[in-house]
């Protein structure tokens, strides 16, 4: 865990195809991004939407997960992720008027997430999220894609 007296950690939302890329494909490129979130450096915040939205993903058949490694991935999920309360249920309530919101209703929890949470940045592949990347930043957050998350705070322990 990172020391308490350095910097706070970095706070991160993920989208569901990149915690797939950090956990279940483990790719290489998320090695460092990894290292971050196992010393404390990067917080990965989560809520129970995305919670339920990956176990809902973990069974697709392209993924070729059985059930005990869908478990496994679902418990990595919420060991290495901070679980934010009440923000499911309150997902409409108090936005600012203008919140962007995406095309894909399945993505704009995830938006709600990262604002709510006081996220420094929602991390997507999805291109419908990244064409939001100017409209969400007077909300306080950046939409980044991962090449952009590793750059800025996937290198080593040293690196951030």
């Amino acid at each position: 865990m990172a020391d308490p007296g350095l910097c706070p950690p970095v706070r991160l939302v993920l989208d569901t195809n990149v915690v797939l890329d950090w956990l279940v494909f483990r790719a290489p490129d998320l090695a460092g991004f990894r290292e971050q979130v196992v010393n404390g450096r990067v917080q990965v915040i989560t809520d129970t939407f995305a919670i339920d939205e990956l176990r809902r993903v973990l069974p697709r058949r392209e993924l070729k997960l059985d059930p005990t490694r869908q478990q496994t991935v679902l418990e990595q999920y919420r060991a290495r992720t901070s679980l934010v309360s009440a923000i499911a249920e309150s997902r409409d309530d108090a936005l600012p008027y203008g919140f962007p919101s995406c095309r894909d209703p399945d993505d704009n929890p995830f938006l709600v997430l990262t604002y709510k949470s006081n996220a420094l940045a929602l991390v997507s592949k999805d291109r419908a999220v990244l064409r939001l990347r100017r409209r969400v930043r007077p909300y306080g957050f950046a939409v980044m894609t991962v090449e952009q998350m590793v750059a800025e705070f996937g290198g080593s322990a040293s690196g951030i």
